[in-house]
């Protein structure tokens, strides 16, 4: 790994930043002790809103900066870089072939988004927008070659992408991949799936009961409490019902 001059001094200011009994809180929180999802993760104990601040007061960014921030062995360093990384995609400055080199940087990168808050600090807000202007053919094949690996990050990273797709009112996605996914058997899978179900069902009560209709009776009980959350309370009874029969 190599460090850009500006990324080397954006970690010396989170070191500065950091504290000892959060860098423990956020260990805790994200599980990077043994045996947890993010075992020998390193935190200096910077609070996101501390790190979203540095982010906005950063000089002029580059792509070799957001690269070299996207790799050191710190979390928050991480976070940085993921944060930048979405405010220059989002920049109305931003010409179209600095977007594009952005969502090949994020799909290289991917396995250093180690952490759902990293995932989804990124996912939703430049693959997601990238793909809305994609062919059907190239948002399945982005998505699917993300959803068919092994590492649990970049398959969280395709579903969460999806959440761009819901808001625009597009979700046959999310759903393709909500049923792609639904056997994960990671609990962070589970959320992704129910939280991108539920955003689907705000938008589309119809497909999401179909989907469920389909999926209850054998779909894990996190992805399938949170898209019942807007259901009264007769339609939760019966949908989770369907899954305690078939136990």
């Amino acid at each position: 790994m190599t460090m850009t001059a500006l990324a080397d001094e954006l970690v010396d200011w989170l070191r500065t930043l950091g504290n000892d009994a959060d860098s423990q809180a956020n260990a805790r929180h994200l599980q990077a002790f043994p045996g947890g999802y993010a075992e020998g993760d390193v935190f200096v104990g910077v609070h996101v809103p501390d790190v979203r601040t540095l982010a906005r007061d950063g000089r002029s960014v580059q792509l070799d900066d957001i690269d070299a921030l996207l790799q050191p062995e710190i979390h928050e360093a991480r976070l940085l870089g993921a944060i930048l990384a979405v405010d220059v995609y989002k920049s109305a400055k931003t010409p179209v072939e600095t977007r594009d080199k952005i969502i090949a940087l994020m799909l290289t990168r991917v396995e250093y988004l180690d952490n759902w808050d990293l995932v989804d600090t990124v996912a939703p807000y430049t693959p997601g927008p990238w793909l809305l202007d994609r062919s059907q053919g190239e948002q399945d094949a982005v998505l699917d070659d993300l959803t068919a690996s092994p590492l649990l990050w970049r398959r969280r990273f395709a579903m969460v992408s999806t959440l761009a797709m819901i808001r625009a009112g597009e979700m046959p996605q999310a759903f393709r991949l909500a049923e792609t996914l639904i056997d994960d058997r990671h609990d962070l899978m589970h959320t992704a799936v129910g939280w991108m179900l539920r955003e689907a069902g705000q938008r589309d009560r119809a497909a999401l009961d179909a989907f469920l209709e389909r999926h209850a009776a054998t779909m894990p009980r996190t992805a399938l409490r949170y898209p019942l959350e807007k259901h009264d309370a007769d339609a939760r009874r019966d949908f989770m019902g369907r899954r305690a029969a078939a136990r």
